[in-house]
C-alpha cells in the first residue's frame, strides 16, 4: 500500500489492481499431490504423538505400552468407527464397549496389566501408589482420546480413509512419542510437580518478561547455593520452557541457567540483551527499492546479530541439561506449527563426524530459535529447521502468528506447575479511529494476535482439565468394581483423585489463570496436577516499544517493571514452584523498589549502550 501511495500513477498500481489480485484465487478443486506434511499418515502420526507425549513416572515402561499399542491399534480404530456410525446419538455405548474390552482388565495386546485389587492384602493405594498403575491410567486415557480425534480428522478430510493408512499413522505416532518420552531428561514425580515457564512474544517489549525471569533466576541462584539444612531450597528447577519470538530468546537463557556453572552467564546475558542492546546489534536492514517487496525481498531485516549472539552464548552442554526448551515457529508454505525441542530426538540434527561432532546439532538449535523470532514481513523467513533426518526446508517465521502464548506445549507435554509471562496487558488497548487502510491493517494484526493469545489460554486450560478428567474416569473404570466395601471405595476415590499421603503436591495460592469457568480447585484430580499463574505487563505505568525499535531508554524501565511485578508476586511463585527455605523466603520479603534498585546496579552505563546507536545497519 505504501508503494501504491507513492508511485501509484500507473494503472497496475491503482487500488483496482490490488483488488483484482486479491480476487485472483482459483476456485477449482485441489487435485495435485499433497506435500508430505498433509498426507494422512503424517497427520495422524502428528496428533497421535501429541496425545501420547504426556509425562510419566516410568518413561521406559510407558514407551513399552506405546510400542505395543502401535503394533495393534485396532481397538481405537473400532472406537472411532463406532463413534462415527453413532454421530448425533449417545456415544456412551461406544465408550462402554471400549472400556469393557481394553480398559477394565488386562490387555495383552497393549501390555496392560490387570488393575490392582484394592481389597487384596498388601495393596495400599493411598500411601504407596504404584507407578505402573498411575502410568497405565494416564496412557489409557490418552489412547481413548484418539478415538474422537480420528472422527474429527475423518470429517476434516471429507472422505473415507484407508484403514491401512490409519493404522500406519497411529503406529508411527506411537513410536515417535515413545522415543520422545524416553529421551527427555525430566519425568513426572508424584511428590515434586513439574515446573514450567511459558513465554510470549513482543520483540523489545520482552524486556518486561526478561526482568521478571531475571528476578526468578536470582532467587533460585541464591537459595541453591546453600544447603537445605541452612535454609536453601534444594533441588528446585524449571523443567520445561516454551516460547515464541522474544520469549524463545529469554527461554534459551533459562535453559543456559540450568547448565551447571553457567548460572551467572545466563543472568548477565538477560541484563545485557534487554537493557543495553540496540537494533544495530540485532539485525541488518535490507536496503532495496520498496517495489521489490512484491518481487524478491521477503523481509525488511535479517537477524544476523541475534544469530551471532546465540552462537556466542550457547554451548553443547546447554542441550544436555535437565531443562527442556521448546521454541515455536510456523512454516508459511504448509501453515504447519513447528515446536522444536532440544531434547526430542526427532528435532535433533544428525551428529557429524570429528573433529566437531556437535557443530550441526548446535546450529540446528540456533535455527530453531531464529525461526521462532521472525515476524512476518518485518524479518526474512528462516529457510530450514532441524530434524533427525537433517534440514527441513520451508519458510519459517514467528510461531506467535498461531501460538502467541505457547501454553498448549506445556499442557501436551505434561507440565504441572506453569508460570506464564505475557509482554502485554489482558486487553488490546484503545487506538484512534483508523483514517486509512494501512492503519486498519495494522490494527487488525494487533487484534488477531490478541485473540490468538486469549484463544490458546482457554484451549490449554480446557485441554488440561479434559486430559486429567479422562484419567480420572479410566481410574474409576479399572478400580470401582473391585471396591467391595465403603473403606475400600473411599480409598479408590482418593487414589483416583490423586490425593492422600502418596500424592503430596505443595500447598499453593489461588488460581491465577484467565479462564474462570472452572477453577482447578473444583476438581481434585486437576488441582493436584495442573496449576497456572499469569504475569501480565501492567496496562499503565510502563512504556511500550514499537515493532523492532530496540532502544535501551525504553527497555530499561520495562525490565525493571518486570522485576517489580515479579517481586510483588514472589511468594505466589515460590509456592507455585515449591521453592522452600529461609533464603528464598527472605528474598521474597524484599521491597520491590529495593530489588529494582539492586538490579539496576547491574546495568551498564546508558551512554555505553547508546554511544554507537545508529538508525540502521545495511545487510551485505
Amino acid at each position: 500500500m505504501t508503494l501504491a501511495m507513492t508511485v501509484g500513477s500507473g494503472c497496475f498500481l491503482r487500488t483496482s489492481f490490488l483488488l483484482d489480485k486479491l480476487n485472483a484465487g482459483s476456485s477449482t478443486p485441489n487435485t495435485g499431490p499433497l506435500p508430505p506434511v498433509f498426507q494422512p499418515v503424517e497427520r495422524i502420526a502428528k496428533f497421535t504423538r501429541a496425545q501420547l507425549s504426556d509425562s510419566y513416572l516410568d518413561p521406559a515402561n510407558a514407551a513399552k505400552l506405546m510400542h505395543a499399542f502401535g503394533q495393534k491399534p485396532d481397538a481405537v480404530m473400532a472406537l472411532s468407527k463406532c463413534l462415527l456410525t453413532r454421530a448425533g446419538a449417545d456415544p456412551g455405548v461406544c465408550y462402554e464397549d471400549f472400556s469393557r474390552k481394553s480398559v477394565r482388565k488386562a490387555n495383552a495386546d497393549w501390555a496392560i496389566p490387570a488393575p490392582p485389587d484394592p481389597a487384596a492384602p498388601g495393596v495400599d493405594l493411598a500411601n504407596a501408589p504404584g507407578a505402573g498403575e498411575v502410568d497405565v491410567e494416564r496412557f489409557l486415557a490418552n489412547v481413548t482420546n484418539l478415538g474422537p480425534t480420528l472422527v474429527a480428522f475423518r470429517h476434516a478430510v471429507g472422505q473415507e480413509l484407508d484403514p491401512a493408512l490409519i493404522r500406519q499413522g497411529l503406529s508411527l505416532g506411537a513410536e515417535q512419542a515413545a522415543a520422545y518420552v524416553t529421551a527427555r531428561k525430566w519425568k513426572r514425580e508424584l511428590k515434586r510437580p513439574t515446573n514450567a515457564l511459558v513465554l510470549g512474544g513482543g520483540a523489545a517489549n520482552g524486556a518486561f518478561s526478561a526482568g521478571a525471569v531475571h528476578r526468578l533466576l536470582s532467587i533460585l541462584d541464591d537459595c541453591k547455593k546453600v544447603s537445605s539444612a541452612d535454609g536453601g531450597c534444594g533441588d528446585v528447577r524449571i523443567d520445561f520452557v516454551s516460547g515464541t519470538s522474544t520469549g524463545s530468546l529469554i527461554g534459551t537463557l533459562v535453559d543456559v541457567f540450568h547448565t551447571r556453572g553457567r548460572e551467572q552467564d545466563a543472568k548477565k546475558l538477560l541484563v545485557s540483551n534487554y537493557t543495553c542492546t540496540t537494533a544495530a546489534d540485532l539485525y541488518c536492514s535490507n536496503s532495496a527499492w520498496i517495489w521489490r517487496l512484491g518481487t524478491s525481498v521477503t523481509g525488511l531485516v535479517r537477524f544476523d546479530g541475534i544469530e551471532r549472539k546465540l552462537q556466542q552464548a550457547l554451548t553443547p552442554a546447554d542441550g544436555e541439561n535437565g531443562t527442556e526448551l521448546v521454541t515455536v515457529s510456523v512454516d508459511y508454505a504448509s501453515a504447519d506449527l513447528f515446536p522444536i525441542s532440544d531434547q526430542d530426538p526427532a528435532d535433533l540434527m544428525p551428529l557429524a563426524g570429528p573433529p566437531n561432532p556437535y557443530g550441526p546439532r548446535l546450529q540446528g538449535r540456533i535455527q530453531g530459535v531464529l525461526a521462532s523470532i521472525v515476524e512476518p514481513v518485518l524479518g526474512e523467513p528462516v529457510a530450514w529447521v532441524p530434524s533427525s533426518k537433517g534440514q527441513v526446508p520451508g519458510a519459517f517465521m514467528d510461531g506467535g502468528v498461531r501460538s502467541f502464548i505457547p501454553l498448549l506445549q506445556a499442557v501436551m507435554r505434561g507440565a504441572e506447575r506453569v508460570a506464564v509471562f505475557a509482554n502485554a496487558g489482558m486487553e488490546t488497548g484503545h487506538d484512534p479511529i483508523p483514517e486509512h487502510a494501512a492503519a486498519i491493517l495494522l490494527r487488525t494484526l494487533d487484534l488477531f494476535v490478541t485473540q490468538h493469545g486469549v484463544g490458546e489460554v482457554q484451549q490449554a486450560e480446557l485441554l488440561a482439565v479434559g486430559r486429567r478428567f479422562g484419567e480420572y474416569n479410566v481410574c474409576k473404570d479399572r478400580l470401582d468394581e473391585l471396591a467391595v466395601d465403603d473403606p475400600t471405595k473411599a480409598e479408590v476415590s482418593a487414589f483416583c483423585e490423586r490425593r492422600g499421603p502418596g500424592f503430596e503436591p505443595p500447598a499453593i495460592g489461588p488460581e491465577q489463570a484467565t479462564p474462570t469457568w472452572l477453577g482447578a480447585a473444583r476438581f481434585q484430580q486437576v488441582a493436584t496436577s495442573w496449576r497456572t499463574s499469569w504475569v501480565y505487563q501492567p496496562e499503565v505505568g510502563l512504556p511500550h516499544a514499537s515493532a523492532y525499535a530496540f532502544d535501551p531508554n525504553v527497555m530499561r524501565p520495562l525490565f525493571l517493571g518486570g522485576v517489580k511485578i515479579f517481586q510483588q508476586r514472589c511468594h505466589e511463585m515460590r509456592r507455585l514452584f515449591g521453592i522452600r527455605g529461609k533464603i528464598a523466603e527472605a528474598g521474597c520479603n524484599e521491597k520491590p523498589d529495593v530489588v529494582a534498585a539492586m538490579t539496576e546496579r547491574e546495568f551498564a552505563p546508558i551512554g555505553a549502550c547508546t554511544a554507537h546507536m545508529i538508525e540502521r545497519r545495511t545487510c551485505d
